[in-house]
């Protein structure tokens, strides 16, 4: 499998969202703002969506009006590579979650622990106002999922089934702007405690009956295993981009608004996706969520931003370096891709992404292989 880096994440995002074999998208882990439910809507299947089809509509180099007016040093440059701690409760969330999947949940009188899945109403108030965002009803809040807003969770231990309790918080200062760092002010009412039973008993044989591992000291050892890849994997994207960074800044470019608002077009497929897999327009999808497509834009300009300084900058460094990819590379790399999202063969692979595409992200990947490898670390 091929590493991570900050342009081949690109890539992963595209093919997964609109892969052919198996599902074509992974259901979204929404964060609203309160955590409200997003009901599941009925897709079509035997076809291609609008939303999906325009996934296919990616932005290349070639497209970029943009320019490099003044490429910086991209040689002997510093960033330290930080490999994340993989920890016990790491692996532990991991098995839970697998355990979750062969449990069933029951009622229970008594009050809630951690883990356990409280159905509750609730209605917020931030500056004393309430909106639809803060209100739900029925929503199953499995405790210490982190679902909601820190501190929610943690006042709600204790509680029981019919039992009403007031949580007070303060969002984080990095919240969606319009919440950032107020204080709310939630009624919750509990219709439920409940908590997860095993179908079977959790052991060894269960592990090895069905699943891939021969016992529970195995699939610790394996789940720890592959924890630790994804960290370093994390360790090199993070350093590149660090590098990246640092190379951009050091630049200078004339910068067209036609390619940031491309990019953020490019971004906000994701959202048009999501909301055809719940039946909804994009605007009430993202009303939902407790935002407009005008604040997501916004968020995305940043993002948008800097993609259009890393490929423009990319290929400057590609063409001092005469860095390139051959067809033999782009074949091999197009075969690989057919098998990882789940392709026939690699002809399905360029009708999504295109020949041109992922040669341009081989050299792109190359570039910052030359990077890193000329960097002082």
């Amino acid at each position: 499998m091929k590493k991570k880096c900050i342009v081949s994440v690109l890539m992963g995002l595209v093919l997964s969202v609109s892969g052919c074999g198996g599902d074509k998208v992974q259901e979204s882990e929404t964060r609203t703002e309160e955590g409200t439910d997003v009901t599941d809507g009925d897709s079509e299947e035997g076809g291609e969506t609008e939303a999906e089809a325009s996934v296919n509509q990616q932005v290349t180099y070639a497209d970029l009006k943009s320019s490099v007016t003044s490429l910086g040093e991209y040689k002997g440059l510093t960033a330290e590579r930080v490999v994340a701690e993989v920890t016990d409760e790491d692996v532990e969330d991991e098995i839970w979650s697998v355990q979750k999947s062969y449990a069933n949940l029951q009622d229970v009188d008594r009050g809630a622990q951690m883990r356990d899945v409280t159905v509750i109403d609730y209605t917020g108030y931030v500056d004393g106002e309430t909106s639809d965002s803060l209100k739900g009803e029925g929503y199953e809040l499995e405790l210490g999922s982190g679902a909601f807003v820190p501190g929610f969770e943690d006042q709600l231990i204790g509680v029981k089934a019919g039992e009403d309790r007031e949580v007070v918080l303060t969002f984080p200062e990095d919240y969606y702007e319009d919440m950032a760092g107020k204080e709310a002010r939630f009624e919750v009412h509990v219709q439920k405690v409940q908590e997860y039973v095993m179908e079977k008993e959790w052991n060894d044989a269960f592990i090895k009956e069905n699943l891939e591992y021969e016992d529970e000291a195995d699939m610790r050892a394996k789940i720890r295993e592959e924890f630790q890849k994804n960290a370093e994997e994390d360790a090199d994207a993070n350093m590149e981009y660090e590098l990246m960074q640092q190379v951009i800044g050091s630049s200078t470019y004339e910068i067209q608004e036609t390619d940031v608002k491309a990019y953020t077009d490019e971004m906000m497929q994701e959202y048009q996706i999501y909301a055809a897999m719940y039946g909804l327009g994009l605007e009430d999808y993202l009303a939902q969520q407790g935002t407009t497509e005008e604040n997501v834009r916004m968020m995305y300009r940043e993002t948008a931003e800097f993609r259009v300084k890393l490929i423009l900058t990319l290929h400057e460094i590609a063409k001092a370096e005469q860095i390139t990819a051959s067809e033999e590379e782009c074949q091999s790399t197009l075969e690989e891709l057919a098998v990882q999202y789940g392709y026939e063969d690699t002809k399905e692979v360029e009708a999504v992404y295109g020949r041109d595409m992922v040669q341009e992200q081989l050299v792109q990947e190359k570039v910052l292989d030359f990077i890193r490898e000329n960097a002082n670390n």
